[in-house]
């Protein structure tokens, strides 16, 4: 369902890769490298047109990404453009690459051995190589980003959405030839082409042949023949000169960026969601001004001891699952850019056990077995495989995730906001806000104080009270209570090599090889944070209930050491990020969407207030979901592409319980 298959390789005499399964080349044997700046640099104008840029980012699609040879090329071009004209308005290079068929990382090694002026950017790609789960991986190269679609391009292409009408500058249509790849060259590409790229947006590819030259025509776009690189005759380029007609397929669910002139922008709640969006909102040169209600960050459901991370697989909607299969694959770039930062936190990649501890487990267990995922990310074992893994005996095997970590959430939350504060974020603590009012330019915050300030953009991070304000009170979320137990170790306990997950969960020691944390407990709708003495134990027989074996007795709970989090969480379980949809108005415009539908009746796009976005609903996996859902939010906030595929997007979706019931002719309270 999510895996993707391996490319099937070989190499010449020459080093040059070759398909087996297109029986061509990658690149020229030649000299590809010449042959990219030919046909792709030159063919779409790129100096030129960047030194007339307007805007702050300008956006590259490539079909076939291959080595990444095209990708390198164009990157140290981009470097060469912000080195010589520093004060040029454009200032970020997005690079959309489609690939089928990725390498393995042992060819790519071998493939970019050829182009040792790469090194660095192919040291930095061979790093972040993702396991082929399909969808879009994200990987950032300073003022370059990545966004690699492995896959079908005929599946992929479509998840760019509504979102992306008319936002492609630029096309590297490359690949495999047209008499080798079919199945890629046709005119369902050519038309998603001419959908995604704005008005003046060009292509160029290497062919000059004629069904591909009429197909782009018939696509619309104005197509000119030029001089082919070394013995090809001829090759193609070509522009877009009109806007497009296109309906949005679900404007329910449209994405709306931001309007901004001074990149003001505030961020309510002191949690990792706020951490992570703004880490993605630094790298973008946004005046940043996060509002604390606590005397510090990292007190509420981010402030455990040690917090595991890895993806929830166990979710009956697929969308859900392949949300988390990228968000754990970005969140591992975050942790990395962490310690090179030299955030000093607690951590240890040390893996994650799921132990089918009853029926209902291991049947959701054999559930994510079926998935097909790759056994880096997830294998099913024995119990004695399991047990050799964890390093203490059970009596059940279950699911292991290899590259899943425990951390200490406060120390990096704590850590990583101080090191923010450093680079000009301006941190407010002991400041409750207590209501948005719009302005002209933006939205004007009250604190409890009675006193207010404006900021253009706001952002919502503050978990479970985010239902605090008139604009968001009727979104359904509500608070969990969970209290994690924090017990001594044993000479047993020590042996724990891996996190435990059950019904409930246990981590390795600490650093210090003291103490582990076990829980956690889970009340909805409940908000009090003192110490339960009922849960405290419940944590401890939980394990022992679930892991029938005789080191479980050495748990010991009694010295009540523990703390108490109000996670925020809605009823589907999925996130929530992007536009706080404007309740009444939407209630308005979208109760007969029903009929409106069904009549095929214009339908109008979601209202939303202006400027006003919100990341919750993190629940149990902030850790892992939160570093993607705020570079998810800060691109859209920015108007850039999207790392997430338009389905995934719609099922993080604020609004979506509503719309849901819309959809059905079902009425919304």
């Amino acid at each position: 369902m999510f895996n993707v298959q391996y490319a099937d390789i070989h190499f010449n005499e020459e080093n040059t890769p070759i398909s087996n399964q297109f029986d061509d080349v990658y690149f020229s044997n030649q000299d590809g490298l010449a042959e990219t700046n030919y046909v792709f640099l030159q063919g779409n104008q790129l100096w030129e047109r960047w030194l007339a840029y307007e805007n702050a980012h300008f956006v590259i699609a490539e079909t076939g990404f291959g080595t990444g040879l095209n990708f390198f090329a164009v990157t140290t071009l981009f470097r060469q453009f912000r080195h010589q004209f520093p004060h040029a308005p454009l200032k970020r290079l997005y690079f959309i690459s489609f690939e089928k068929y990725p390498l393995k990382p042992t060819a790519l090694r071998q493939a970019h051995l050829a182009y040792p002026q790469f090194a660095e950017l192919s040291q930095h790609l061979q790093r972040y190589w993702q396991s082929p789960i399909k969808g879009c991986q994200r990987i950032h190269f300073e003022e370059t980003t990545l966004d690699l679609w492995f896959g079908d391009v005929a599946e992929n292409l479509p998840q760019l959405g509504d979102y992306m009408n008319e936002q492609i500058d630029a096309w590297f249509l490359d690949g495999f030839a047209p008499s080798k790849n079919p199945d890629m060259w046709n005119e369902n590409l050519y038309h998603l082409m001419y959908r995604f790229s704005k008005p003046q947006g060009t292509f160029a590819t290497f062919t000059a042949a004629s069904a591909v030259r009429k197909g782009l025509a018939l696509a619309g776009f104005e197509v000119t023949k030029r001089q082919g690189f070394g013995k090809k005759r001829e090759c193609l380029n070509g522009q877009k000169t009109q806007p497009n007609s296109t309906a949005l397929s679900a404007p329910w669910f449209q994405p709306q960026p931001a309007t901004m002139k001074k990149q003001d922008i505030a961020i309510i709640g002191g949690g990792i969601a706020s951490l992570c969006t703004a880490i993605s909102l630094l790298q973008r040169g946004a005046n940043i001004t996060l509002y604390c209600e606590d005397e510090q960050p990292a007190l509420n459901a981010s402030g455990n001891k040690q917090g595991a991370f890895y993806p929830q697989l166990s979710d009956d909607n697929p969308l859900t699952i392949h949300f988390y299969l990228h968000a754990f694959s970005y969140g591992k770039q975050l942790l990395d850019w962490a310690i090179k930062q030299g955030i000093e936190f607690e951590h240890e990649f040390c893996g994650v056990a799921l132990c089918a501890y009853n029926e209902k487990s291991a049947v959701k267990l054999e559930k994510i077995s079926q998935l097909g995922l790759p056994k880096e990310i997830f294998e099913m074992l024995d119990a004695k495989a399991l047990s050799e893994k964890v390093g203490l005996p059970l009596d059940c095997g279950g699911g292991f995730l290899s590259q899943g970590a425990w951390l200490a959430p406060r120390q990096f939350v704590q850590n990583a906001f101080s090191l923010l504060e450093k680079c000009g974020v301006k941190i407010k603590t002991s400041q409750k806000i207590t209501a948005l009012s719009p302005t002209h330019s933006g939205w004007q915050l009250y604190r409890s104080s009675k006193d207010s300030t404006e900021h253009e953009v706001v952002i919502l991070a503050n978990g479970y009270k985010i239902t605090d304000f008139s604009q968001t009170e009727k979104l359904p979320l509500y608070p969990i209570r969970g209290q994690v137990s924090q017990i001594p170790t044993s000479e047993n306990l020590l042996k724990l090599k891996s996190v435990l997950c059950y019904d409930g969960y246990l981590t390795p020691a600490d650093q210090a090889k003291t103490s582990h944390c076990i829980g956690a407990s889970h009340i909805r709708d409940n908000t009090d944070r003192h110490f339960s003495e009922q849960e405290q134990w419940e944590n401890q027989l939980k394990l022992q209930q679930n892991i029938a074996q005789r080191w479980t007795q050495e748990v010991d709970t009694s010295g009540n050491l523990a703390r108490t989090g109000i996670r925020c969480s809605v009823r589907d379980l999925a996130p929530m990020v992007g536009n706080v949809p404007h309740f009444a108005q939407q209630c308005e415009d979208y109760h007969n969407l029903f009929n409106l539908r069904r009549r095929q009746q214009p339908i109008p796009s979601a209202v939303n207030f202006p400027n006003l976005f919100l990341c919750a609903a993190l629940g149990s996996r902030g850790l892992t979901s939160a570093p993607l859902l705020g570079e998810t939010l800060v691109s859209l906030i920015y108007g850039e592409p999207l790392p997430l595929g338009e389905n995934i997007l719609q099922n993080l979706s604020a609004n979506r319980a509503w719309v849901r019931k819309w959809l059905k002719g079902a009425e919304v309270k």
